[in-house]
């Protein structure tokens, strides 16, 4: 059944400042306002009531320029329903003035963040890495390559027939597939990052001269080959970048402008030696290892033994310096989680 209600307002005309004590009813759709020297009407539809902001009285504007302010919730509810205010904005209104819903919206906004953070992102960043241009991804390998050559690493002391083996070995691991071609296989010395072997954006794969001294035979580096390529076929370096850069990845992904990516190339370098890839960038690049011995009869216990004497070395130049970080560097400092990674491969090969 329909109602009639009618409250005290404060009013004022628009025109000068005086405030006047009026009493507003709400009838039938239609607005009364009426007072000393006040008598107006309107349509409900015509009146605009603003939010409200924290405690500050409301006020309902009228056609004429004319104000009222007024408290009683009960009837601005019900003037916002006659002025034709959604259900849902009048929720978002109740809901800005609940301190738990506020709060439950901050952890909610908080939580998107994270989510987009943890799943956004990486899959902006691979849509990016795999839409880069061959020629964009070449210069970026190159100026890498050029980069590491400057500030860190020196031309490898390996005889030319001994690099010529490993390079037939690099092939070989590559296989035949259209994309092959275009890896190449490069030979460094570098004490400042010791036994160590990393891939470059555009197929680029490095191999130190101390991880060749390491190795008991070449199967071993066929291994870590494969795995440096798993990480190329999977973008994983470009990614990684992206990932860490995130206006660079919203050019990338929303614009296509991907020639603004080679700006990275300077600090490529860095995120190259020093960065630890995921647990599901590694397990890639371990499942390609593992996936390529298998297909040449070879056991993924090489792969694992050639992990652990990677670790058992850091370890000991970790203790030579009582736990401080070492100048030089091992091909395991930026692959976390070695022990996990050996036993998966071992149980990868019926271990």
């Amino acid at each position: 059944m329909y109602r009639m209600k009618s409250i005290p307002v404060a009013y004022f005309d628009g025109k000068v400042s005086t405030r006047r004590e009026v009493v507003l009813t709400l009838d039938e759709g239609r607005v009364h306002i009426r007072g000393e020297g006040v008598d107006q009407t309107y349509p409900a539809p015509s009146l605009k009531i603003p939010p409200g902001v924290g405690s500050v009285r409301r006020t309902l504007r009228l056609p004429d320029g004319g104000v009222c302010e007024l408290e009683d919730a009960e009837l601005l509810a019900e003037l916002e329903l006659a002025c034709g205010a959604t259900r849902g904005v009048r929720l978002l209104q109740r809901w800005e003035k609940s301190l738990p819903l506020a709060l439950g919206a901050v952890l909610l906004t908080v939580l998107v963040v994270l989510l987009f953070l943890r799943y956004g992102v990486p899959s902006l960043a691979k849509r990016a890495a795999f839409a880069l241009p061959v020629a964009s991804e070449q210069a970026l390998g190159r100026e890498s390559l050029a980069t590491l050559d400057r500030i860190l690493m020196k031309p490898s002391n390996l005889s030319k027939e001994r690099r010529a083996q490993l390079t037939a070995l690099f092939q070989r691991v590559a296989g035949p597939a259209r994309d092959a071609a275009a890896y190449r296989l490069e030979f460094r010395s570098s004490p400042a990052i010791g036994a160590n072997a990393f891939a470059l954006p555009s197929g680029i794969v490095i191999i130190t001269d101390d991880l060749v001294k390491l190795s008991t035979q070449d199967i071993e580096l066929a291994a870590i080959m494969a795995h440096e390529l798993g990480h190329v076929r999977g973008r994983h370096i470009l990614r990684h970048v992206l990932q860490s850069s995130a206006a660079g990845l919203i050019v990338a992904t929303l614009t296509g402008d991907l020639v603004s990516i080679t700006s990275l190339a300077a600090t490529l370098p860095t995120v190259l030696v020093d960065a630890s890839f995921s647990r599901d960038f590694e397990r890639e690049a371990d499942d390609a290892a593992i996936a390529w011995m298998k297909s040449a009869g070879v056991s993924p216990r090489v792969y694992a033994e050639i992990l652990g004497r990677l670790q058992a070395q850091l370890d000991v130049r970790r203790g030579e310096t009582g736990g401080n970080s070492h100048p030089e560097r091992n091909y395991l400092s930026s692959h976390p989680d070695t022990l996990e990674r050996v036993r998966r491969v071992m149980r990868a090969g019926g271990a």
